[in-house]
C-alpha cells in the first residue's frame, strides 16, 4: 500500500513538471526572471537530480547522473556555473521520464531498506522518497511562477 501511494504521489508530481515541456519554450526556460536566481532549465534539472539520488538507490542503477547533476544543479549552483557538460534540456526531460517507470519497477519492501545514513532525521527509503516528492511538488510551484513572470 505504501508503494502504491508514493507512486500515485511522484506521477503527480512528475506530471506536473513534465507539463512544463509543453507550456514553456526552450528559449524562455533559460531566462532568469526578476526576483530569482536561476532559471527554468535549472529547476527541471535540480528536480531530475535530486529525485535520482532516491531512485538510483531503491533501483540499484547507480550511474554518474547523480554526481553530474548535482554539480550543475544542486544546491548553491546557479544558471552561471553552466558550461559545455551541462545536461540539456533533452537529457533532463529523458532523465525525468524514466525515473517513474523504474521506481515503478521496485519491490515494497525496499522502500522500508535503512538508509545509510540520517537524511533530514529520516532513517527509511520511502520517507526519503516522501520527502523527495514534496520537494518536486515545491519546485512544480516555482517553474509554474517562473514561466508566468517570463512570459
Amino acid at each position: 500500500m505504501r508503494k502504491e501511494t508514493l507512486l500515485f504521489q511522484v506521477k503527480t508530481a512528475r506530471e506536473w513538471i513534465l507539463d512544463t515541456f509543453d507550456k514553456v519554450s526552450v528559449e524562455d526556460m533559460t531566462k532568469i526572471p526578476e526576483g530569482f536566481k536561476n532559471n527554468i532549465h535549472w529547476q527541471l534539472g535540480h528536480v531530475a537530480g535530486m529525485m535520482e539520488l532516491p531512485t538510483a538507490a531503491l533501483t540499484d542503477s547507480k550511474t554518474d547522473d547523480s554526481k553530474r547533476y548535482q554539480k550543475y544543479f544542486g544546491y548553491g549552483t546557479s544558471p552561471d556555473d553552466f558550461d559545455d557538460e551541462t545536461p540539456s534540456l533533452d537529457e533532463i526531460k529523458a532523465l525525468l521520464e524514466g525515473q517513474v517507470p523504474r521506481l515503478e519497477d521496485i519491490e515494497e519492501e525496499r522502500l522500508e531498506e535503512d538508509l545509510p545514513r540520517e537524511f533530514m532525521g529520516m532513517t527509511k527509503r520511502y520517507e526519503q522518497l516522501s520527502f523527495m516528492i514534496l520537494h518536486e511538488s515545491l519546485h512544480a510551484g516555482k517553474i509554474q511562477e517562473m514561466a508566468k513572470l517570463i512570459k
